[in-house]
C-alpha cells in the first residue's frame, strides 16, 4: 500500500495506515470512529499512529516526499493546498455536490478548481465570539452585552483595571499571534472589503484595511483596554482571562474546554463580539483539522470510504462533541441536538454562514508573522498605519511569489 512498510494484506484483511496529530480528546474520538468502522468491515483493519504536533507537519512532509505517505492523514486545512497542488492527495468522487455540504470558510483549502480533495471535520473559528467574566461587568454597572463596536470599546475602557506597571484587568484582550489578525481581516470583510487582489497577492492599502488597523492601534494606543506585555508568552490569552487577568477576551470557542477542564472555572460566559459596523459579523477562517487520503494509497477505495464514513452526519456530530470543535458540516451545525449537549457553543453556531475561507495563503506562519510584527511596530508608534500595511504587504507578497 502506496509503498508504506506498514501496510500489507498477509492475512488477507484490507489495511489502512492512518497518522493523526496527538491531542487527548482528538485521539479518543477517533478511535471511537476506528472501532465503528471496523465493526462494520471486519475485512479491514486501521492502524492508528498520531504524533506531537511539533513535529507532525515535517513528518508528514518527509513521507509524501519520500512517496511513502499513510493511506490516510489528518492534515490541517491550511497545509492542504501544498498536496493538492503537486498531485498528491486523492480526489473525492462526486467532490463539488459534497463540498456544498459544509460551509464555505472550512472546506475552502480542499478544494482546487472544483474537485475535492480530503473531508473537513472541525471549523476553525477564531472570530465572532469572546470570553467575558459576567461579574465584572455587573461590578462596572454594565446591564448588558455590547451589541455595537462603540459600546465594546465604552465597556472595554470600563473594565479596563490599572495595576503598578501596566494593567492589572485588561478590558478587551485580543492581542494574541492569531487574534490580532482573524481580527483585522475581519474589520476590513464588516466594512465590505476584501483583502486579496490579483495572483494571489494581499492589498492592505484600501480605505478599508487601513481604518481596520487604526481601529486596532486605538484599542492599546489610544483606549488603553490591552496592551503588549503578554503577547508572545508562553500562556495563550485565554489562560490570563481564566486566571482573572481580562475582563474580555477575544478567542475562539475551543478556549472554553481550557477553561473548564484545566482551570475548572465556571463563571464565565462566551457572548458575541459586535460587528465594527451596521454589517453583518463577516469574518475570514482558516480550514481547520481534516482528513485526506493519499493518491499513493494501493487502497484508495477503501481509504476514501473510511473518511466518509466519519462524515455521516451522526458520526462527525460524536467527533465534533467529543473534541468540543465547531461543526464544519451544515446538517450538525442546524442540529438542534448540538447546542442542547455544548451550549458555549451557541455564539458561534449562529455566525457561521458569515465566514469565507481566508484563502490561498502560501506560508501561514510567515503571513501571520508579518501582520503581527508590524502591528507592534504601528501601537509603539515606530510605524504609520499606512506605511506598516505597505511593508506588511510587500512581505506577504514576495513570500507568496516565491512559493510559486
Amino acid at each position: 500500500m502506496g509503498g508504506n512498510p506498514d501496510s500489507n494484506t498477509d492475512d488477507g484483511k484490507v489495511k489502512l495506515v492512518f497518522w493523526a496529530h496527538q491531542e487527548d480528546a482528538f485521539v479518543e474520538a477517533y478511535n471511537k470512529q476506528i472501532e465503528a468502522y471496523q465493526n462494520e468491515h471486519p475485512n479491514v483493519e486501521i492502524k492508528f499512529q498520531t504524533f506531537p504536533y511539533e513535529i507532525y507537519n515535517q513528518k508528514l512532509k518527509a513521507s509524501f516526499s519520500a512517496r511513502t505517505p499513510p493511506d490516510i492523514a489528518e492534515m490541517f486545512g491550511t497545509w492542504v493546498p501544498e498536496y493538492s497542488r503537486n498531485g498528491a492527495l486523492a480526489e473525492l468522487p462526486n467532490g463539488e455536490a459534497l463540498s456544498k455540504e459544509y460551509y464555505p470558510a472550512p472546506v475552502g483549502a480542499y478544494m482546487l478548481d472544483g474537485k475535492l480533495y480530503g473531508l473537513p471535520m472541525e471549523y476553525n473559528i477564531e472570530n465572532g465570539g469572546m470570553l467575558i467574566h459576567p461579574q465584572m461587568l455587573k461590578e462596572k454597572g454594565i446591564e448588558s452585552l455590547p451589541s455595537t463596536w462603540d459600546e465594546l470599546v465604552d465597556a472595554a475602557k470600563k473594565l479596563t483595571v490599572k495595576g503598578g506597571k501596566g494593567m492589572k484587568v485588561k478590558g478587551f484582550d485580543f492581542v494574541s499571534t492569531d487574534n490580532i489578525t482573524f481580527t483585522f481581516l475581519s474589520l476590513i470583510l464588516q466594512q465590505k472589503g476584501h483583502f486579496w487582489g490579483e495572483n494571489d497577492h494581499v492589498d492592505f492599502q484600501t480605505p478599508e484595511a487601513i481604518k481596520a488597523m487604526t481601529a486596532l492601534k486605538a484599542l492599546v494606543a489610544d483606549d488603553k483596554v490591552a496592551d503588549l506585555t503578554t503577547f508572545g508568552g508562553q500562556l495563550d490569552t485565554s489562560d490570563y482571562f481564566f486566571q482573572g487577568n481580562s475582563a474580555m477576551t477575544y478567542r475562539g470557542p475551543w478556549t472554553i474546554a481550557a477553561g473548564l477542564d484545566n482551570y475548572q472555572v465556571k463563571d464565565f460566559d462566551y457572548v458575541p463580539v459586535p460587528s465594527f459596523t451596521s454589517e453583518k459579523p463577516f469574518f475570514a477562517a482558516e480550514s481547520g483539522w481534516g482528513t485526506v487520503v493519499a493518491q499513493k494509497s494501493k487502497v484508495k477505495a477503501e481509504a476514501l470510504d473510511f473518511i466518509q464514513f466519519m462524515a455521516q452526519k451522526d458520526r462527525l456530530k460524536a467527533w465534533n462533541l467529543g473534541t468540543f470543535t465547531v461543526p464544519a458540516k451544515k446538517e450538525v451545525a442546524v442540529d438542534p441536538e448540538f447546542v442542547k449537549e455544548n451550549p458555549y457553543m451557541k455564539t458561534s453556531l449562529a455566525i457561521l454562514q458569515y465566514g469565507q475561507w481566508i484563502g490561498p495563503i502560501a506560508d501561514r506562519d510567515y503571513f501571520f508573522k508579518q501582520v503581527n510584527d508590524h502591528f507592534q511596530l504601528i501601537v509603539t508608534g515606530k510605524e504609520s498605519v499606512e506605511d506598516g500595511l505597505k511593508t506588511m504587504e510587500r512581505a506577504i507578497n514576495d513570500s507568496q511569489d516565491n512559493h510559486k
